[in-house]
């Protein structure tokens, strides 16, 4: 595995961002936390992505978040203005929502069992921030499952501007991660049931957003990480055969 170049400019990076991407400066790593662990991705061996499920899904998340394209590929990376922190940039209020963090601020000891007792350590652990991923995963897929929208892959909808976008899983996820699994749901809600209603100019922004991701990570290979369904305990009797309901 190849690690960047440290930069050779200040610490502080500011430039503007892509849409679809925070609009705000990022700290480098360097200035933000010591090395990861203390020695160089390069001797790690595998990228820390690459040895978590759907390894290609994570490198195009922060490189959404136009984290990947700083030293470190980004685990050490801070926003300043917003706390988001990581190469995934995680929110403070997501960290309190998987439970990494109560809502006083502290790292819980869910984050204690990956070593994080602090954002320094968060930012210094790559592992970690794999795992608070995965974690988010299976619960934005859960998330998903349940109001409907998973129910949509498949689908085929008319976006914004009159093109059609194929609904599939990485993408329903990828616009979750963006903008939050009940932005997506109204998104959806507004495009297959009241396409003509009127936006205001906040939703339409953040339906945009939520569009965006469904474009760009459509082709995205994905694969389910939520925990699998227990049967049906319902039966029903067809031809003499019982059958779970579904």
């Amino acid at each position: 595995m190849q690690a960047p170049a440290a930069p050779q400019a200040a610490p502080r990076i500011n430039r503007g961002v892509a849409a679809g991407s925070f609009q705000m400066a990022l700290t480098t790593a360097q200035e933000a936390t010591p090395r990861l662990r203390g020695v160089a991705l390069s001797s790690v061996g595998a990228r820390p992505w690459e040895a978590a499920p759907n390894p290609e899904f994570r490198q195009r998340i922060a490189q959404a978040e136009r984290s990947a394209e700083h030293a470190q590929h980004g685990y050490g990376v801070r926003n300043p203005s917003s706390g988001a922190l990581g190469r995934y940039q995680f929110l403070p209020n997501s960290l309190v929502d998987l439970g990494w963090k109560n809502a006083q601020g502290g790292w819980t000891a869910l984050a204690e069992r990956h070593s994080v007792r602090s954002e320094a350590d968060f930012l210094a652990n790559p592992n970690a921030q794999e795992a608070a991923m995965s974690h988010f995963l299976r619960r934005v897929e859960v998330q998903l499952d349940r109001n409907g929208a998973l129910g949509r892959q498949g689908s085929v909808i008319q976006g914004l501007g009159g093109q059609e976008i194929s609904l599939t899983e990485g993408g329903l996820v990828a616009a979750a991660h963006r903008r939050g699994s009940g932005m997506l749901a109204r998104y959806l809600a507004h495009r297959m049931n009241t396409p003509e209603g009127t936006l205001t100019a906040r939703e339409r922004s953040a339906f945009q957003a939520v569009e965006r991701r469904l474009q760009d990570f459509g082709q995205v290979a994905y694969a389910s990480m939520r925990p699998q369904r227990e049967p049906n305990r319902a039966l029903a009797t067809l031809n003499g055969t019982a059958t779970p309901l579904s």
